[in-house]
């Protein structure tokens, strides 16, 4: 029985049944006792004038005080027609690809139709999360509309109508409830709290495994076979996403093997729908095409993927295991190098030197490169953790030492690419909320290559650095965190990062703020829900310290100043590093 928030008792309805009365408490708790055996012996007035008919009541298990404290919390209230219809279509556009569980045709009838097939088929508890999650997308215009403050008021405020209800078990069915769950690991703007993404995406497996979301029914199919089946793929997806973000063990572990076949595209519920189609235009199977790809994917993210119970090989502290452990990382690299090349060409990342002329164009090209991403962050942290463990691990040394095919360096490389593209066709607003992370990790190697010593290199890393540093401002619109990373990353206050020169970015980068980020500082006062767990970026960081202490040091020596030394950088055409509109080819990792 979940914990209930204790609210002051304040005049209700009594006996009687008249608002005028007030309870005839102590009596009135008889009444209380009686529906909490036997469930209210009417149908939820007033708040059956308050949901609109296509929405569900409440579980009859719920009693009177606990939906007059769901009406206190806003929990009832619904958005106005039109604001939920921008709500909806930001959802269609942005998560629904990601994770396709939801029945498009059923809200889509409801909301844009304003017809539904019965009465109360929607359930409440789904409805309000796909109203906050969607609306991490929609313009600002139509929150100040609706009365918000911000964004992050928006989001707050429909989280929380939505946890309200999960609080006090709305729901009875299991299946919406884990939908509902998985749409609340969309939460993560306020790092002072435990419940965040992952906490959300722990229960929702737990609720999962419990109903047996994770087992294969093909021999006795239930009615809701494909929406089981699907809703495990999305749950599986988002959780491997979440561990990626946040440099965490995923919850479902390797050992769980789920005997729940890969899906098809003929799985796929391709919808017909009218709204939907007109968000997707003709690209609504090359979207579920992305869907299955990042399954596949995603299985590449193993358990030790994260697992850093031993030290380079070199080092003289005793190691736990590290051949099995390179082994592991190394089949997780072919396995990559499969997905690669199996990888349909219709869906593969590709930056356009013009602007798609539709809308569903644009849509579909920032899924590709998203996709993309993902497969560059988990490329990426493999070879960190095969540096990591190799002989030759020396953090300190700039990776542009190793040429212009270090496997890591070209991943931050490939990254920055695909945020340049993004930027100039505005589309950065639209990543997930993985993408910070990834971007923070990409921008820590420009900032280690812009002390390469090499003028060529750190020109190409200054631009790079500048370029994450917009992508982390823009996305700071959407995700409160990213701005404050950008900060750290050398954002200047008060001008733009385009008009500084690196000398202006490298004394604005904040190396105090970014090792206190690392888990070596438990109790941190830096505020954000992101941390620095891996070793290969905290000796990173470490490095960059010192590198910085020497710098001031050298300056102090020469001229009395601690300013610092001027850094060179020149732009060549003959630089290998330069961000340049090239064939995306060229820069594909083998």
């Amino acid at each position: 029985m979940k914990e209930r928030m204790a609210v002051t008792r304040r005049p209700t309805r009594g006996m009687t049944r008249k608002p005028g009365v007030l309870s005839t408490f102590p009596l009135d708790n008889l009444v209380t006792e009686v529906h909490r055996l036997l469930g209210p012996t009417w149908a939820l007035p007033p708040y059956n004038n308050i949901l609109p008919s296509y929405l569900r009541e409440p579980s009859s298990r719920l009693t009177k005080e606990d939906l007059d404290f769901l009406v206190l919390k806003g929990a009832l209230d619904i958005p106005d027609p039109g604001f939920a219809r921008e709500i909806l279509k930001g959802y269609i556009r942005h998560i629904h690809p990601h994770i396709p569980f939801l029945n498009l045709e059923l809200f889509s009838r409801a909301i844009f139709d304003d017809q539904h097939d019965s009465q109360g088929s929607i359930s409440l508890l789904l409805y309000q999360a796909v109203m906050f999650a969607g609306a991490i997308f929609v313009d600002l215009k139509f929150l100040y509309a609706a009365g918000f403050l911000s964004r992050r008021h928006a989001l707050e405020t429909l989280f929380q109508r939505v946890r309200a209800l999960y609080d006090f078990d709305v729901e009875d069915d299991n299946l919406i409830v884990i939908q509902s769950l998985l749409l609340m690991t969309y939460w993560y703007e306020d790092p002072d709290r435990h419940k965040d993404g992952r906490h959300w995406i722990s229960v929702c497996i737990s609720l999962a495994c419990k109903t047996g979301l994770h087992l294969d029914h093909t021999e006795e199919p239930k009615p809701d076979h494909k929406l089981r089946n699907m809703l495990w793929w999305s749950v599986f997806t988002r959780d491997r996403l979440i561990a990626l973000g946040l440099q965490q063990p995923p919850v479902i572990k390797d050992e769980v093997h789920s005997p729940i076949p890969m899906l098809t595209l003929e799985n796929l519920d391709i919808t017909t729908q009218k709204y939907a189609k007109a968000c997707y235009g003709i690209n609504e199977r090359n979207l579920a095409r992305i869907f299955l790809e990042k399954v596949k994917l995603c299985r590449c993210v193993k358990d030790d993927l994260y697992s850093w119970d031993c030290q380079p090989i070199h080092h003289n502290i005793p190691t736990i295991a590290p051949k099995p452990r390179q082994t592991s990382l190394w089949l997780s690299k072919l396995e990559l190098d499969d997905w690669l090349q199996d990888l349909p060409e219709t869906i593969s990342f590709r930056p356009k030197p013009f602007l798609p002329a539709h809308n569903a164009d644009l849509i579909f090209h920032s899924h590709c490169a998203w996709l993309k991403m993902v497969y560059l962050e988990i490329y990426s942290t493999i070879h960190r953790q095969l540096d990591f463990l190799s002989e030759k691990y020396s953090p300190s040394q700039p990776l542009s030492l190793d040429g212009p095919e270090c496997p890591i360096l070209r991943a931050a490389v490939e990254i920055t690419l695909i945020l340049q593209d993004l930027y100039q066709k505005q589309l950065i607003y639209y990543l997930p909320t993985t993408s910070v992370a990834m971007i923070l990790r990409a921008g820590i190697i420009h900032i280690q290559e812009m002390f390469s010593g090499d003028p060529h290199v750190g020109a190409a890393s200054f631009r790079r650095l500048s370029q994450c540093i917009l992508a982390l401002q823009q996305l700071g619109r959407r995700y409160g965190s990213a701005f404050f990373l950008a900060t750290l990353l050398g954002a200047p206050k008060g001008s733009s990062v385009i008009t500084c020169s690196p000398d202006e970015i490298l004394a604005h980068v904040d190396i105090e703020s970014l090792d206190k980020l690392t888990v070596s500082y438990a109790e941190s006062s830096v505020s954000t829900i992101l941390k620095i767990r891996e070793p290969y970026d905290r000796d990173i960081i470490s490095g960059l310290k010192s590198r910085k202490v020497e710098r001031a040091g050298g300056d102090c020596g020469q001229n009395g100043s601690g300013t610092g030394s001027s850094l060179k950088c020149d732009s060549s055409p003959d630089d290998p590093f330069e961000i340049r509109d090239l064939d995306f080819a060229d820069y594909s990792l083998k």
